[in-house]
């Protein structure tokens, strides 16, 4: 619904719109395992984890070393089906207490285009709680006692929290640079996060985002000297607000998810040939994960009916990163602790790393697929 005000004594433009969705909620579509360009790699390990719980397998480093092997990582642990993994998905059942609802109000003051907007929603991308937060009893992998349900075990269901969001735009022209600047900003509420510092694996964290973008359509003789190339660059930012961190006697542990970070695109668009061929390149760059991707391309319209495009898809940089992956807590004392010098009994993590499964929070979606490069052709012939 919109309500259209106009203009007034103050805006140039205003109006005020209100948005009900009330339709059955679905998940993202994260990716299938084995297949390319899933978000995080997420498809396989989702797949992993499920196999985990049915099947049972086997876990690096999780046992007590004891006296054999003093101040390492641990022994190789078996365990059977129901004990480790992910064991279910809470969908939200459809209700009038689970439908999104938000507002927006936006005008135009003195040229310049704003937006204000709130939005609760459920998010549509999974939270792992373990099995020890919801009170669910595991089956203890070194007794076999089925009573108790164990801190730090990494035996999960899936949830999709409730998230409250609030945000602005702004857009305006900068006539002195010849240049449009775009401004967006949101922050959210309720969002939840990997955490290996508590024995639940996961907390809440307020996020504060942004988007700075600039728009700018320029001549480049040297390249073409009758038309002009578009530029575009994009700034976004991510803080995570209740962000949590420490350091153990093997590394880092808390939150993977970075506390401050940035990635930064740019795209450069030309047209020859009467607007018939098309070069662009597009690109970017993960600052804290150190991780780049460049695309480039040529859409070629050879004629009213054929379009022909060629691409490619390169990433480069540090790729796969190491994080603190929770085998290291201890959920079965003193079966599973003792490392690193410190009692059988004491629980919570003392920072052994690994470059799976958290690691891939810290390299983010390009590092995370810095080995997929891609060549491509794409004919499209209209009938």
């Amino acid at each position: 619904a919109e309500y259209r005000m106009g203009a007034t004594e103050t805006f140039d433009d205003t109006n005020v719109q209100f948005v009900w969705n009330f339709d059955k909620f679905r998940p993202n579509n994260l990716g299938q395992g084995g297949t390319p360009n899933q978000i995080l790699g997420a498809g396989d390990f989702f797949r992993g984890m499920k196999n985990l719980w049915d099947n049972g397998g086997t876990v690096a480093n999780f046992a007590a070393a004891g006296a054999l092997f003093p101040n390492t990582g641990g022994l190789a642990t078996t365990f059977g089906p129901n004990q480790i993994g992910i064991r279910k998905a809470h969908m939200p059942e459809w209700s009038l207490a689970n439908t999104q609802i938000g507002m927006k109000w936006e005008g135009v003051y003195q040229g310049t285009g704003f937006s204000l907007n709130a939005l609760t929603y459920r998010s549509q991308l999974p939270s792992l709680r373990n099995l020890w937060s919801k009170g669910v009893t595991s089956t203890n992998a070194f007794t076999g006692a089925t009573n108790a349900a164990y801190p730090y075990l990494i035996a999960f269901d899936i949830y999709f929290p409730r998230v409250n969001l609030v945000g602005g735009s702004m857009d305006m022209q900068l006539e002195e640079i010849k240049s449009s600047l775009r401004l967006e900003t949101a922050v959210t509420k309720g969002e939840e996060f990997a955490n290996t510092a508590r024995k639940s694996l996961y907390s809440e964290s307020k996020v504060w985002r942004y988007v700075i973008g600039l728009d700018r359509p320029t001549f480049i003789p040297f390249l073409n000297e009758s038309r002009a190339f578009l530029l575009s660059a994009q700034l976004f930012g991510q803080h995570l607000l209740d962000h949590e961190e420490h350091r153990g006697a093997w590394g880092k542990y808390g939150m993977p998810d970075w506390e401050h970070n940035h990635i930064a695109t740019f795209l450069m668009k030309g047209w020859y040939m009467n607007d018939r061929v098309s070069p662009q390149i597009i690109m970017a760059h993960d600052f804290q994960a150190g991780s780049s991707v460049a695309a480039p391309s040529v859409e070629w319209l050879y004629s009213d009916n054929l379009k022909i495009t060629f691409g490619a898809n390169v990433k480069f940089g540090d790729g796969a990163q190491k994080y603190s992956d929770a085998r290291d807590g201890n959920p079965f004392p003193p079966f599973s602790g003792g490392q690193n010098g410190r009692p059988a009994t004491a629980q919570g993590m003392v920072g052994l790393t690994g470059y799976e499964p958290l690691g891939r929070f810290r390299a983010g979606p390009i590092g995370m697929a810095n080995k997929e490069d891609e060549v491509s052709i794409t004919v499209r012939y209209k009938f």
